[in-house]
């Protein structure tokens, strides 16, 4: 054999190893499952986010995800608006807010998902919004000052935050509406991703069935 076909033959053989090696390492990746989002369950002082230092809420959030998240201030700020800012800052109660009062705080598309009764069994609706002219006029969707869980999903780069029906977490109750809530044990989950380095609403998915 020639030095000449020597050589060749082993490139081929090295070429060979290579494209083995690539391909079980694909496999292997595609093998893994997408990575779950992370749930944070935040202690008593923080849940409540009208009241709580909101530095305190952003160290918290910051410790348990690693690399940390970007613009958490802006995030908080605007989870605030949502919870407390329609009534005040001590605001504890469970409200009926105006999804159109924060158009300028939603990144579209919004998705919105509710839940029907079909033949006495549950069935989830995902409704799609592209533009502020899509909206309904009157879609609103229940709200509190206190949150229950934090979620990161980091394959989606969403944040999700659900908030408790007044009542759940120890808040009063006011008013035939926050009974029935506290009664369903309801509660509605705001989902965020970013738009420009900020944090902007992207989904809502109000939950009447019993989870507490």
């Amino acid at each position: 054999m020639t030095v000449l076909a020597r050589s060749a033959l082993c490139c081929a053989l090295a070429l060979a190893v290579l494209s083995v090696s690539g391909a079980a390492a694909a496999a292997r990746t595609s093998a893994q499952p997408s990575p779950s989002p992370q749930a944070l369950l935040l202690p008593a002082e923080l849940t409540n986010v009208c009241e709580a230092d909101s530095q305190a809420l952003q160290l918290a959030m910051t410790q348990h995800w690693r690399p940390s998240l970007n613009a958490l201030d802006q995030w908080t700020q605007l989870v605030r608006s949502f919870a407390c800012d329609l009534s005040g800052s001590r605001d504890l109660g469970w409200h009926r807010v105006p999804l159109r009062a924060y158009e300028s705080a939603i990144r579209y598309p919004l998705t919105w998902v509710e839940t029907e009764m079909r033949n006495g069994r549950p069935r989830r609706v995902v409704r799609t919004y592209y533009s502020a002219a899509q909206l309904p006029s009157k879609i609103d969707f229940w709200v509190g000052g206190r949150i229950d869980e934090i979620r990161y999903d980091k394959r989606l780069r969403r944040i999700e935050a659900r908030f408790p029906a007044a009542g759940t977490r120890g808040a009063a109750s006011n008013g035939a509406a926050s009974s029935v809530a506290m009664t369903q044990c309801a509660s509605t989950t705001l989902q965020f991703r970013q738009q420009n380095g900020l944090w902007l609403l992207s989904g809502v998915e109000p939950n009447l069935a019993p989870h507490c």
